[in-house]
This record gives structure tokens, sequence and C-alpha cells, in this order.
């Protein structure tokens, strides 16, 4: 249930924790609680902690930054259920809910970047303002690859799985992070802080390995154009120049849609706010929310 909006709110803690749509979901908070309230979201098999060097830039802000089902240190879908972007946006909408809010900003990283744009676009009364860190609103493949993406997650659901790679210590997990990506050793080794767990020989990941399943029901091209045509809320989508790729091809085209988008080009790699390049991505993030008129 909703608070209402004159409700003193708790004190702040670090760790927060909710129980949303039967799942138990964690997340990490900074801040001043009389703030803005900004939910933070984060990107692909990563956690909270990518907020890490960012969050402490806007402290002007109630940022809260959820772990995704199946990220940091939340829990898991049950057996037999996908992972889909609606289904990101049910848990972001139902943490909103838990913590009050009746409006808040979004800033949204990667995929987490594509989440804030589906909840722009479906409750875009509920949205102050959203900030998406190199990644947008894209659909890659026609229609007929969607069937078959869909085909194919109900295969993977199904098939037998094996048990995710054991590391002696947190030093293999961070550098296995930095081969299959261009994050800074440093970047790799907050995510690790936070996705592992101890097991028997040492260490695995804690994200859920059908996470990296085909994704199922991804929206169709109308219904992306549809969801940038509704969203009202003043967006900014700060594009890391040496970062990923996959959505820039439709930025032009959602860019053509969306009422109020601002799209600012920076050099960096894609976890630019977790990089040496953050205090970049902080000063555009605060002037985009008036942080400093209102100091």
């Amino acid at each position: 249930m909703l608070q209402a909006a004159n409700q003193q709110k708790p004190p702040r803690q670090k760790e927060l924790t909710f129980d949303v749509n039967g799942l138990r979901l964690t997340a990490k908070a900074w801040g001043d609680p009389a703030g803005a309230p900004t939910l933070a979201l984060h990107g692909w098999l990563d956690n909270a902690n990518t907020f890490d060097r960012l969050a402490p830039a806007l402290p002007e802000l109630d940022l809260v930054a959820m772990d995704f089902a199946g990220h940091g240190l939340s829990a898991h879908r049950p057996n037999g259920v996908h992972y889909t972007s609606l289904l990101d946006v049910q848990d972001a909408l139902g943490i909103a809910n838990e913590l009050g809010w009746e409006r808040f900003n979004v800033i949204g990283h990667s995929m987490g970047a594509s989440v804030a744009c589906e909840l722009v676009g479906l409750f875009p009364e509920r949205v102050l303002k959203a900030v998406m860190i190199d990644g947008f609103s894209h659909r890659e493949g026609d229609a007929m690859e969607g069937v078959l993406a869909n085909r194919r997650a109900i295969e993977q659901m199904l098939a037998t799985h094996k048990s995710p790679p054991i590391y002696t210590d947190l030093d293999a997990m961070i550098r296995r992070v930095t081969q299959a990506t261009d994050q800074s050793w440093d970047a790799a080794a907050t995510l690790v802080a936070r996705g592992h767990r101890l097991v028997r020989g040492g260490y695995t990941w804690r994200t859920d390995p059908r996470i990296r399943f085909s994704t199922p029901q991804r929206p169709s091209e109308e219904q992306l154009d549809a969801l940038m045509t509704r969203s009202t809320a003043p967006s900014l989508l700060i594009v890391a120049n040496q970062g990923d790729r996959w959505y820039r091809p439709g930025i032009e085209r959602r860019a053509a849609r969306h009422p109020a988008l601002r799209v600012e080009y920076i050099d960096g790699p894609h976890h630019i706010h977790l990089e040496a390049q953050s205090p970049i991505v902080a000063r555009l993030v605060r002037a985009f929310f008036d942080l400093e008129k209102r100091g």
C-alpha cells in the first residue's frame, strides 16, 4: 500500500530488503531520505554495486539501487519462470510502492536503462525524470527471430543445466570479468563483491544462470514506439562512445517519438558510471536533476 505523501520516512539504512511479488528483493540506499526519490536499475549480470561511485556524488537524492531478481543478493525467480523486462518493471514498481513513492526519478544502466524506458512508457504518471546510461529501448531482429527466441527460451528452461564454475579465489572471478568485458579491475571487483557466494571448493556467482537464456516475449518495434510516445518524463540518454552498441541503431527512431529526450555522447567504456569517467556522468546527472540549484 502506498504511504501518505506527508508520512515521515524511516531512518536510512544502507541495505534494504523487500517482499515483492512473492520474492525477497534487496537494495542499497544512499543520500538524503528527504530528497527526491530515485530508483536505480543496474545492468545485465550486474548488481546494485554498479552505483557505488555515482550514488555518493548525488547526496541530495533519496537514491535506492535495487538488485533485480536473480542478481546480487535478491532471490532467483521460481523454477520455470523466465526473466523478462515486464517482470523487472513489475518488481521495480513494487519496490517503489513499498517505499511509499507516488512519483520518483529513475536512473538505469544498460539493461536497467532498457527496463527504465519500459517503466516510463507504461507508467508515465509515476516518473519525474529518467536517466539512461549506455542503454536504451531497442529490439534486435525481426518477428521471426522473436518467435525463435521464444522457442529457445522454452527449450533452455526445460533442458538439463550445468552448475556454474567454481573459482579458487575472488581474484580469479574478477580476472574472468575483465577478460570477458571492457571493465577495469576496480570496476569488476566492485561488482564481484556483491555478485559472489562461498561454496565448497571456493567461490561462484550468485547470479541465476538462467538469466543467460534467450529472453522471450520482447516488445515489438511498434510497442517500443508506443512506449516512447507515452514517455512524458524528461529523459537523458548518456551514450558511452566506447561502450555497448546493441541499442544504438534504435536511438534515432526512438528519439523522433520521445517528446522530451536529450542525448549526450561522452568518451568512455560501457560501465562509464563506475569507471574513471564517473565524475563526468555525475555532473551530467546533477545538472539534469537541477541539484546545484537546490544546493
